[in-house]
């Protein structure tokens, strides 16, 4: 063999080996991809149970607002005659306006949540009330609610037109419900003033010596003017409270009316002082009658009901 023979073989030797090992490249790649398959497949199978536990513990809403109609309605919904109850919370039937009263739910925070508590507690439905009280699956279904955001589906949402009222106590950036709210204030004034006029009168006919005639047309006058700021303010108030429809509109017109009386009746004893009597006889008859149906909305008709 020829030294050229035995050089060409010696070199197709060295390089054979090295054209047919694959390369540290190729080892990576082909190495890379099945662990990156192996990673993939088990990060789905690390994910899978938790999105199945999210799904497993979505709230069902439905069964919420079924809950809150059948045990809360009857004292917490419009048309309820638990004038307590409603001016705390109207909206037994209305999750979003439940939902977006902060007095009640604190999203995310159960613990921290007054429709929450007040159930956990057994405060509500209150021991008195022919509701049972809730089992801890049901007080679980509100927790999981709040603690999921507190949010409602579109189509568990009231229709346009049927949500709450207002409570009476809710928070508001509205100015002009702000002033509504003096009414309770502002309606003693005519109450306390047109009755005592009516026993200034009265006083000033049995005991003339008494001189109580200047008492009685201060607080006749005062009472008579301040009847109308009153019921201008319930009137206003009313539009952002949940009361029994009924009532309601029996205090309005009351309160209505005693205004337009008391200054009629006001110009009519200017003119005729001895009429004064029988007119302020009237007027105590009728702030009596609007401060009563009042305390009815507010308390409840069975306020003042007999002991015995």
């Amino acid at each position: 063999m020829s030294a050229l023979s035995i050089a060409v073989a010696l070199v197709a030797a060295s390089v054979a080996p090295a054209s047919l090992a694959p390369t540290s490249a190729e080892y990576t790649v082909a190495d890379a991809a099945p662990s990156a398959d192996h990673a993939a497949a088990a990060t789905s199978a690390a994910v899978a149970p938790l999105v199945q536990d999210t799904a497993a513990d979505a709230p069902d809403v439905a069964a919420l607002a079924a809950l809150l109609d059948a045990r809360c309605a009857s004292c917490h919904a419009p048309g309820a005659d638990e004038p307590k109850a409603l001016k705390k919370w109207a909206a037994a039937r209305d999750l979003v306006a439940t939902a977006a009263d902060p007095e009640l739910v604190v999203p995310g925070d159960p613990d921290e949540s007054e429709l929450f508590l007040s159930v956990d507690f057994d405060d509500m439905p209150p021991p008195e009330s022919d509701v049972e009280p809730l089992s801890d699956d049901e007080k679980a279904l509100i927790a999981a609610w709040i603690r999921a955001g507190a949010t409602v589906p579109e189509a568990q949402r009231p229709a346009e037109g049927e949500a709450a009222p207002a409570k009476a106590g809710a928070r508001t950036s509205s100015i002009g419900v702000w002033i509504a709210r003096w009414h309770p204030l502002v309606v003693h004034f005519p109450i306390g003033l047109l009755v005592a006029a009516f026993v200034a009168e009265l006083l000033r006919r049995a005991r003339p010596a008494w001189r109580t005639e200047h008492a009685a047309t201060f607080c006749f006058a005062l009472g008579a003017l301040a009847t109308v700021p009153a019921a201008g303010l319930g009137w206003w108030l009313a539009e952002h409270t949940a009361h029994d429809a009924e009532a309601l509109d029996l205090h309005r017109w009351l309160g209505v009316g005693l205004a337009v009386a008391s200054i009629v009746a006001w110009g009519i004893a200017a003119k005729k002082p001895n009429s004064r009597l029988a007119l302020l006889a009237l007027l105590a008859a009728l702030v009596s009658a609007a401060g009563h149906t009042g305390g009815v909305l507010t308390y409840g008709a069975d306020w003042l009901a007999l002991p015995f």
